[in-house]
């Protein structure tokens, strides 16, 4: 008997080991949770209060980051919170360094999120749709777009606005221009009944670039002007870069090339400024088109390359596809007719996947003058034929516009590379 009562009391004493240690396991875990606990809200409220400056958040990135992956591993609701308050404060940050696939995967953590909360996910849905349409994931970016119209109608009017003006904007890029009219016709109706002078101004600034599609210069230019007005009576310090980027574009257009390098020289230097990667591509992108115009190619090849990697960089297709169209114009005027080619194919081929319908007009009428000046006629002839009757089926085909195509196709052919539409 003294021997079981031996092995009984051992046993005992065992169990009570293995379950101080199990205690005192628990006990550092749950201080190790309650450290990243702390971590992750003291990162919460630092990337508050330096939402703006941009540099600070440089420096704090990784470990903001890194609270962020953590909080995506519990399960509580408060954790949830934070990271839509994480989402919310670093949204501004997250757009401006063009970190675009980032901000998507966040989307998605957030709408998980809002789901464990019960929270409508309209305002959510459309930033995705945002990062996606960013990254030229356009089918997603509509899919986003109409559930942002479902969770926000009649629950949610300023974001439910806002999501029918991302419709309106989406259908535009995508070329189909009737329908899109009628959008954002709507969209405007919604936010002024919102008092969403931004808004107001996003929409005007769209119908300003359906002119400018239309190759009628003055009434685009005297639209972005007033989107300038407008933004700055709703309180805004200075011209927008995507108005500064207009006007330089719609001056180019003009072939008042003094003007169009002002406007994105400013537009290129602010972006520099403020490390916002995606504007410094656009910038260079469309500064590269003026000095191409100008024969520099040097200049225009140099910005052009410095775009091409910053778009890819970034994962913006739809402006790594704009970047190679130019890039093959620029072998075209230094008279590298195979490898522009080839460019002009690559910029083609990513505007079929993307579903850029004017972007693909506009590859077919570049392929047919690179073919024209190489001595392929029947070639150029059907790929400018294809253009122009994509272009009509858009709604774009004015009679401003094919006088221009006609123009620019002869002073290429004559070799003086005025690009204008």
């Amino acid at each position: 008997m003294a021997g079981a009562g031996a092995v009984v009391t051992a046993h005992l004493a065992h169990r009570a080991v293995s379950e101080t240690v199990t205690a005192l396991r628990s006990q550092v875990v749950h201080q190790w949770r309650s450290a990243d606990h702390l971590a992750a809200e003291a990162r919460l409220r630092l990337a508050r209060r330096y939402r703006d400056q941009y540099g600070r958040l440089d420096d704090e990135f990784a470990n903001l980051r890194a609270s962020w992956s953590w909080l995506t591993t519990q399960t509580s609701k408060e954790a949830a919170h934070l990271l839509l308050a994480y989402l919310d404060a670093l949204t501004p940050y997250l757009r401006q360094r063009g970190l675009h696939a980032e901000l998507l995967r966040w989307c998605e953590v957030g709408l998980q999120a809002c789901e464990k909360l019960q929270k409508n996910p309209g305002r959510l849905l459309l930033l995705r749709s945002e990062a996606q349409n960013a990254l030229g994931r356009w089918d997603g970016a509509a899919a986003s777009i109409q559930a942002a119209i479902e969770a926000s109608k009649g629950k949610d009017p300023g974001t439910y606005a806002r999501a029918v003006l991302a419709l309106g904007r989406l259908q535009k890029n995508q070329g189909n221009y009737r329908e899109a009219l009628e959008t954002l016709s709507k969209a405007e109706r919604l936010l002024s009944e919102q008092s969403d002078y931004e808004g107001v101004a996003v929409v005007r600034s769209e119908m300003a670039g359906e002119y400018l599609n239309r190759g009628e210069w003055d009434k685009a230019l005297s639209l972005y002007r007033s989107v300038d007005r407008l933004r700055k009576q709703a309180g805004a310090t200075e011209t927008s870069d995507h108005t500064l980027l207009m006007l330089g574009v719609v001056h180019r257009k003009k072939r008042e090339y003094e003007q169009a390098i002002s406007y994105l020289q400013r537009l290129l230097e602010r972006s520099e400024r403020r490390h916002n990667q995606g504007a410094t591509a656009t910038a260079a992108h469309h500064l590269a088109w003026v000095y191409l115009n100008q024969g520099d190619l040097a200049q225009a090849q140099r910005l052009c390359g410095r775009a091409i990697a910053l778009y890819e960089e970034s994962g913006d297709t739809r402006g790594t596809s704009d970047a190679y169209e130019q890039l093959g114009l620029i072998a075209c005027a230094e008279g590298r007719g195979e490898e522009a080619l080839s460019h002009l194919k690559r910029s083609l081929a990513i505007r079929r996947q993307l579903g850029n319908q004017h972007g693909v007009a506009s590859s077919l009428r570049r392929l047919a003058v690179v073919h024209l000046k190489m001595g392929h006629p029947l070639t150029g002839a059907r790929e400018l034929w294809q253009s122009l009757a994509l272009y009509r089926r858009l709604g774009v085909l004015s009679y401003q516009q094919f006088i221009a195509i006609l123009r620019e196709l002869c002073d290429w052919i004559m070799g003086r590379r005025q690009w204008t539409i």
